[in-house]
């Protein structure tokens, strides 16, 4: 599999013996700095993707920088993969290679014939032991820029996504008693919706510069006796650049609103998840489930919407031929938000405008590096009633606060 090998030949060689992070003095998610000859000769090497730094440690990357570098040199190498501390070294004359996760209390050596013969050996050795899945976990606890729990990485989209599709997206569908009755007799069918979107985020993680383009898919259908109730079937797919490495994620999710009451539903969830990066040697599945109360309060000339969501997101084991690793990360998250809604009207034509609140923040299982955060978003869009047979679209923009992280996202959707 292209990817497994990749994933563990960089691992091999890019991972380098423990060391402060002020001697990697690159800007990128990628670095190394290597010593040959007991300290004779020494150099640095930046990367940003795992492919790049992989093609830089090998023999004839690292005498790009240490030109004296042989097969048989005496060698150091220190460095930075996504945060985490990992490295190699080997004795002169000797073909034994010694790997080490400071921060993961590893330390292993391999005798080869040759040096290529002990790297094939740890390469054998991250397959057969969950090293990877160890390194990805305290990659999501250590770094703003992890695939799987950093912003705009798998677990925080699939978090939002869940609370987002019955709070800023439909959370106005909630009817009075009068209009339930009326309408839902005289509607006869309610037409069910599809649902397509497309999503710009823009992000800062201190010196790394990311974006993410997602395109979220929906259907919904929509209960002919009580409009309110409806079964909605989700696919977000999101395309991460991070200063030039890419990350892919997407995720089947699954909801059914229940209405408690005139003005409160609540929305039982669960979905699955992929996350996948040859560029950041990342892959992870995950599924949640969770549970969103929305409870809407009418005023003269606008509403108040309180919305509220308790969800436990889990990673899943990844096995792909002789690869097999977990991040074994589970997380219990708590998404709150309030938002003030009321009716505009431009050129002659009725839309609501929408002012939100929301909060997110992981209360137990392994915490992310960003263990909460806050958005302030506006949207304006055209009516968005359960009752509604015309479709509807909003559009908005949302500032996003976290942990040595911020940025913004613009978003459109139509619902037909």
């Amino acid at each position: 599999m292209r990817f497994g090998y990749r994933l563990f030949t960089g691992l091999a060689l890019s991972a380098f013996a423990a060391c402060s992070y002020a001697q990697i003095t690159c800007n990128t998610i990628y670095g190394l700095s290597n010593s040959i000859n007991n300290g004779a000769q020494s150099g640095q090497i930046c990367a940003k993707t795992a492919q790049e730094f992989i093609d830089l440690t090998n023999t004839s990357g690292l005498q790009s920088v240490t030109p004296s570098y042989t097969n048989t040199s005496q060698f150091t190498a220190q460095g930075l993969f996504n945060s985490v501390l990992i490295g190699l070294s080997s004795p002169a004359g000797s073909p034994t290679l010694t790997f080490n996760v400071p921060a993961l209390g590893i330390t292993q050596s391999f005798t080869g014939a040759t040096r290529d013969d002990s790297q094939s050996q740890l390469g054998d050795f991250l397959k057969t032991n969950n090293v990877v899945g160890q390194i990805m976990k305290l990659q999501a606890q250590t770094s703003p820029t992890s695939p799987i729990s950093g912003q705009g990485g798998l677990i925080p989209t699939m978090i939002s996504n869940q609370f987002n599709q019955n709070f800023t997206e439909q959370a106005t569908n909630i009817a009075s008693p009068a209009s339930v009755a009326k309408q839902a007799s005289s509607a006869g069918k309610t037409p069910n919706l599809i649902g397509f979107g497309a999503g710009y985020t823009s992000l800062k993680f201190k010196d790394i510069d990311a974006s993410a383009i997602s395109i979220p898919l929906s259907y919904t259908i929509r209960n002919d006796i009580d409009p309110r109730r409806q079964l909605s079937f989700s696919l977000p797919i999101t395309v991460v650049d991070m200063d030039g490495a890419k990350a892919y994620n997407g995720a089947l999710g699954v909801s059914y609103r229940v209405p408690m009451n005139d003005n409160w539903t609540l929305t039982p969830n669960a979905q699955y998840g992929f996350v996948g990066s040859v560029d950041l040697a990342t892959v992870a599945a995950a599924y949640s489930a969770s549970l969103t109360s929305t409870y809407i309060i009418p005023k003269s000339g606008y509403e108040i919407v309180i919305g509220n969501m308790l969800g436990l997101v889990k990673t899943q084991k990844f096995k792909s031929g002789d690869y097999s690793f977990s991040p074994d990360i589970s997380n219990t998250v708590m998404r709150n938000g309030i938002m003030f809604t009321q009716p505009v009207s431009t050129g002659g034509k009725k839309m609501s405008l929408e002012y939100s609140l929301i909060d997110t923040r992981y209360l137990g299982g392994d915490k992310p590096f960003a263990d909460n955060s806050q958005e302030l978003g506006v949207s304006i869009g055209t009516n968005k009633s359960a009752f509604a047979a015309r479709s509807f679209v909003r559009g908005g923009f949302t500032y996003i606060n976290a942990k040595d992280s911020k940025g913004y996202r613009l978003s459109v959707g139509y619902w037909f």
